[in-house]
């Protein structure tokens, strides 16, 4: 056998295109069963033989030198796709840098903080936070969106952090319900686990887990950039600002509350400071049916104007 061969071709397809070079071809008559080798179909499929049909139909060596130039051509082709998919794990490097990061949380060579500009690599971040976190995971989320709320991208929480209890809490900013895909987007975290509220106004997006790690924006949507805090003391000092926030927030997910479920909204909405019209949007309902349900809660809660009305849901313990 050429020992050249063995750069391209198995021992056993060597061997056949040695004999088919030296003997001139294999008749498909006397050897039936040549074609479904698997040395052969390596010599056709690396265009080192072909089967000739003019005549007797017989297995052919293609030339040396062409067939030498086909497996360059693959070759190159070969290396040129490994090229490519290197590339393209170099473009995705980022991600693959931060979600080693996150995967060592004790690791502080890069510091307390950190800044983050790729796009892809906040995103990765993000969720791989909340796939680390131990006890909780807290949020805040604003009206400010790269693009809409996609409610075919809500996920059920992940069941390992569901079996540790790991708790999850969203406060949403009023405006960030009037969103269009808002609504379907609440049910479905609500749904999944996640105990949400409003506030009338949340100034930033955050993502907090535990006690250890914080992701803040640097921008209106979190995708311009973004700062990662690890300092025990700002991450603390952060804990306690979404605390503010979540005990002024109105509970959305019904837990303190005997209204029948559109009712219960409505108040729950009203009492963030949304107007009628808001509400309606939000809910799917036609402003007059807003104001039913108002006129039925102030009736039922003997208050005279939204005001009372507020007050006196509280008071009642109708909301928490």
């Amino acid at each position: 056998m050429w020992p050249e061969l063995s750069v391209v071709l198995s021992a056993a397809a060597a061997e056949q295109y040695q004999h088919l070079v030296e003997s001139g071809g294999v008749a498909l008559a006397d050897d039936p069963g040549v074609e479904d080798r698997p040395e052969t179909r390596e010599l056709i499929g690396k265009g080192f033989a072909r089967v000739r049909y003019v005549g007797t139909p017989l297995l052919v060596a293609v030339e040396p030198a062409r067939a030498i130039d086909n497996a360059l051509i693959v070759r190159q082709r070969e290396l040129l796709d490994q090229v490519e998919a290197l590339v393209r794990l170099r473009d995705g490097a980022p991600g693959l840098q931060e979600r080693y990061r996150l995967a060592a949380p004790g690791d502080d060579t890069d510091g307390p903080i950190r800044v983050l500009t790729d796009r892809d690599a906040i995103g990765a971040l993000s969720v791989e936070l909340a796939l680390s976190a131990r006890s909780e995971v807290a949020s805040l989320e604003t009206e400010h969106f790269s693009r809409p709320p996609d409610p075919r991208s809500a996920r059920p929480l992940p069941a390992d952090l569901v079996a540790r209890g790991v708790r999850f809490r969203n406060v949403y900013s009023r405006a960030a319900l009037e969103v269009a895909g808002a609504r379907e987007m609440l049910r479905l975290s609500v749904e999944a686990g996640w105990s949400s509220r409003a506030h009338p106004d949340v100034p930033m997006k955050m993502v907090l887990v535990d006690d250890r790690a914080a992701l803040l924006p640097l921008g209106a949507t979190g995708m311009e950039g973004a700062v990662l805090v690890r300092a025990p003391v700002i991450v603390a000092a952060l804990r306690g600002y979404f605390e503010m926030l979540w005990a002024a927030a109105v509970p959305l997910d019904g837990s303190a509350v005997r209204l029948p479920p559109e009712q219960d909204q409505v108040l729950r909405l009203l009492l963030t400071g949304m107007t009628d019209g808001a509400i309606a949007r939000h809910l799917g309902i036609s402003e007059r049916t807003v104001r039913r349900h108002v006129g039925a809660l102030q009736e039922a809660l003997h208050a005279g104007n939204r005001v009372t009305l507020a007050a006196s849901a509280v008071r009642q313990g109708w909301v928490d």
